[in-house]
C-alpha cells in the first residue's frame, strides 16, 4: 500500500512540474475534469448549449477489507459502471445537469455461489450557479451547486441499495477553477443527504472533495491528474445503523482529447487507492479504476 501511495503522489507531482515547465509557446485552454463524480468546478456552460455523454468506469478488487487492511482474498469483484450525463445552459452563469448511474457488478466468491448485481441508480439533478468569473476579471471562477437526488432506481433481487433504492435526497456544493497560462486547477466539495427509500434502507450522509490539474499540450490534447476523496456515514436499515461508514481516496493521471469543430471531447483517467478505511467488512473495495469520459455539445438555442 505504501508503494502505491508514494507512486500516485509522485505521479501527481511530476505532472504538476511538467505543466509549469512547459508553460511557454501558444496558450491553449484545457477541457473539463474526467472523474465520474467530478463536476464542472467553477465553470459554466454557454447559454443554449446542451452537453450529452457520460462516464464508463472499469474496476476490480481482490479481497475483503476492514479498517485500512485487506483481511483475505476470498471474494473478487469486477465492475463495469456507467453514468449517463446531461447539462444545459439555461442562461448566463446558470445551468442544470443530471447524472444517472447504470451499474454491473460481478462478485466471485471462493466459497459459495457467485453473484451479479445490476440496475439503474437514483438520478442526481443539480443547478450550477456561477458566482465569480475569472474571464471577467475575478481572481478565479467560483460556482455553487444545489439540488437533489430523484428516485429513479430499479429495485429488485439483483439491485444495489448502495447505488440507489428509489430514495429522495438533497445535495449542495461549492466549486472553483483557476487558469494560468496553459494550466488549469480545479477543486470542489459537495455534501449529500438521503431519505429512506425502498427496502427500508437509508444511505448515510456523504461528503466528497475533488481536486484536478490539467495542462494543455496543444489544441487537441491535455494531460493532468485528478484526486477524489469520499467519506460516508453509516447507512440505516429499518432504522438501525449498519456500522458501514467509510473513507476512500483515489488519485491518478489523465489524458484528454478535444476536437472543437465537432464539439466533441473525450478523456481517459486511471486511479489507484491512496487511502481506504472501512468500519466493517467491505467487499468490492477497488484496487484500481479506469474511467473513460465522452461528451458531445449541441447548440440547441435558449428557451429563455
Amino acid at each position: 500500500m505504501k508503494r502505491v501511495t508514494v507512486g500516485v503522489l509522485a505521479c501527481l507531482l511530476v505532472v504538476l512540474l511538467c505543466g509549469t515547465a512547459m508553460a511557454e509557446g501558444p496558450v491553449h485552454r484545457c477541457w473539463t475534469n474526467i472523474g465520474a463524480t467530478f463536476g464542472p468546478g467553477g465553470l459554466g456552460i454557454p447559454k443554449g448549449f446542451l452537453a450529452v455523454g457520460g462516464n464508463v468506469t472499469f474496476a476490480k478488487s481482490n479481497g475483503i477489507w476492514k479498517s485500512s487492511q485487506r483481511r483475505n482474498g476470498k471474494v473478487k469483484t469486477t465492475k463495469l459502471n456507467e453514468i449517463f450525463k446531461t447539462r444545459y445552459g439555461i442562461m448566463e452563469s446558470l445551468d442544470i445537469r443530471t447524472a444517472t448511474p447504470i451499474y454491473n457488478v460481478h462478485v466471485d466468491k471462493a466459497n459459495g455461489a457467485d453473484r451479479e448485481t445490476y440496475g439503474i441508480g437514483d438520478t442526481t439533478v443539480l443547478l450550477h450557479k456561477g458566482v465569480f468569473n475569472q474571464q471577467k476579471g475575478d481572481l478565479l471562477s467560483v460556482a455553487v451547486d444545489f439540488g437533489g437526488i430523484v428516485p429513479t432506481a430499479s429495485v429488485g433481487s439483483h439491485s444495489s441499495n448502495f447505488v440507489g433504492n428509489d430514495a429522495w435526497g438533497a445535495m449542495f456544493g461549492l466549486g472553483a477553477t483557476y487558469f494560468i497560462g496553459a494550466n488549469r486547477f480545479d477543486t470542489e466539495v459537495n455534501f449529500a443527504s438521503f431519505a429512506e427509500g425502498a427496502q427500508d434502507y437509508q444511505k448515510g450522509n456523504r461528503t466528497r472533495w475533488n481536486l484536478g490539474y490539467a495542462y494543455a499540450l496543444s489544441e487537441f490534447w491535455d494531460i493532468g491528474a485528478e484526486s477524489s476523496w469520499e467519506m460516508s456515514d453509516e447507512s440505516r436499515y429499518d432504522g438501525h445503523g449498519q456500522q458501514d461508514a467509510y473513507v476512500e481516496w483515489y488519485a491518478g493521471p489523465k489524458v484528454t482529447f478535444k476536437y472543437k469543430p465537432w464539439k466533441l471531447f473525450a478523456g481517459l483517467l486511471t486511479k489507484a487507492p491512496v487511502h481506504r478505511w472501512y468500519e466493517s467488512n467491505k467487499v468490492g473495495s477497488d484496487d484500481f479504476r479506469v474511467e473513460f469520459k465522452l461528451i458531445k455539445l449541441f447548440d440547441i438555442g435558449s428557451i429563455f
